[in-house]
């Protein structure tokens, strides 16, 4: 499963089957929305065995949260019907919450989405997933675009769409006049776009009951949720399955030399912050200038060097995060603050032992605050987990591709509207690298 083959996007012949897995009542449902679309669907028990010739595109609803070892028995089928070119469409509850539970299911989900699955958290849109890649079959990307009559239903669906995603500070899932294009959603009473018009052209109803025989897609965010689906899909299926290859090293550029003189000196299983820096400056990561000092003299000699004001934090290996409560002064301004702060983290950190020292750095640029671990997840092998404010906990397999690291990157968002975006390629870049 190491790697998919190219796959033709457009139209796949003769492919007019959907096999259902689900609850009864869910797959009834879907059973009878696909057939009223002249789509040839039933009911499946369990999905066909990896490598069989059978073409159906799976509709997989998950009847139960999705485990680690799960995921693991599910990742064989997913990445032989990516290689099909036809991937398993995937209904799953969105992760909650931030607890161990939910870490493992959005490890889970991600080791199905680089095996090729197209996951969907929304019934509507994965129902709609399922009718474009049967009657149309992948298209190259999740970029789209709404050609609507002025003052219509479906200029109004599209119109809101984008204006929740400003307001949010989230992507809009429609793409800018100059921005390539991969599927165009058209109103059928305009008549197809021009062939010159790049992309796959889907005629769409704003709602169902409006729809004619040229209908494909039904409801504009259903729509572009499908799009979405099957276009990150795609782009995750073309760059290869799985997580990246340890050949990808060769392309970060590491200091392999100041890598393994850093990993030499390293004592114990666990490391302290300016350990972890050091490693990360070796792995090509920029990060703020700092130093340890023993004595306060020596922090002041370093926080004049590093320019004020500074942060100044204890030093030691057995030392909570930041988040978790490691004491710190921010703002410190004057050589006296330094000398103060000196002695202040070290009393609230309880080291007053001699050759007690603290961590002396720059102020950060202001940003976002993130939140990324790597965790070694039974049966999933290590996994990044980034967890940010205001966006739901996202994970991907490492070591990550490219594709994981900007994806992963895409959940941080602009807290205000307004406010600016986010440096996500250079947080992608970060969290590649120190995968």
């Amino acid at each position: 499963m190491a790697g998919a083959r190219s796959i033709a996007h457009g139209n796949l012949p003769d492919l007019a089957r959907v096999g259902v897995i689900a609850p009864a009542e869910l797959g009834g449902t879907a059973i009878a929305a696909l057939r009223a679309r002249g789509i040839q669907a039933r009911t499946l028990d369990a999905p066909p065995d990896a490598g069989t010739d059978d073409e159906e595109v799976i509709a997989w609803a998950l009847s139960s949260p999705l485990t680690p070892a799960s995921a693991i028995e599910l990742a064989q089928r997913c990445a032989w019907a990516a290689e099909a070119g036809r991937p398993v469409c995937l209904l799953a509850p969105a992760v909650r919450g931030s607890n161990r539970a939910a870490i493992e299911r959005a490890g889970a989900l991600s080791h199905l989405r680089a095996y090729g699955a197209a996951v969907a958290h929304d019934v509507d849109a994965w129902l709609e997933s399922v009718v474009l890649l049967v009657k149309f079959g992948l298209p190259a990307g999740p970029r789209a675009a709404v050609i609507a009559p002025v003052g219509s239903w479906l200029e109004a669906q599209a119109t809101a769409i984008a204006i929740e995603a400003e307001a949010t500070g989230a992507r809009s899932p429609l793409t800018a006049p100059d921005d390539p294009t991969d599927v165009v959603l058209y109103d059928p009473t305009l008549g197809a776009p021009p062939r010159t018009t790049p992309g796959l052209h889907v005629a769409i109803a704003p709602r169902a009951e409006l729809a004619g025989e040229s209908t494909a897609l039904y409801g504009a965010r259903a729509a572009l949720g499908a799009i979405a689906i099957l276009g990150r899909a795609a782009e995750r299926i073309a760059v290869g399955l799985g997580p990246a290859p340890r050949t990808a090293t060769a392309e970060l550029q590491i200091d392999r030399a100041r890598l393994d003189r850093q990993l030499a000196q390293l004592v114990g299983a666990r490391i302290g912050d300016h350990e972890t820096k050091v490693l990360l400056a070796a792995y090509g990561i920029p990060i703020p200038r700092q130093a340890v000092a023993t004595t306060p003299s020596a922090a002041v000699k370093l926080a004049r060097r590093a320019g004020y004001p500074v942060e100044i934090k204890p030093w030691g290996h057995d030392l909570p995060s930041e988040p978790a409560g490691c004491p710190i002064e921010r703002d410190v301004s004057s050589d006296a603050l330094v000398r103060q702060a000196f002695t202040s983290v070290l009393a609230k950190a309880n080291k007053t032992e001699a050759g007690a020292a603290v961590i002396v750095r720059e102020t950060p640029t202001a940003g976002r605050e993130v939140s990324v671990t790597l965790l070694q997840l039974p049966s999933l092998g290590w996994t990044v987990v980034l967890d940010a404010p205001g966006a739901p906990l996202a994970a991907a397999p490492a070591p990550l591709r490219l594709i994981d690291a900007q994806s992963l990157a895409a959940h941080v968002i602009a807290s205000r509207a307004g406010e600016p975006e986010p440096d996500r390629s250079g947080l992608a870049n970060v969290l590649r690298r120190a995968s």
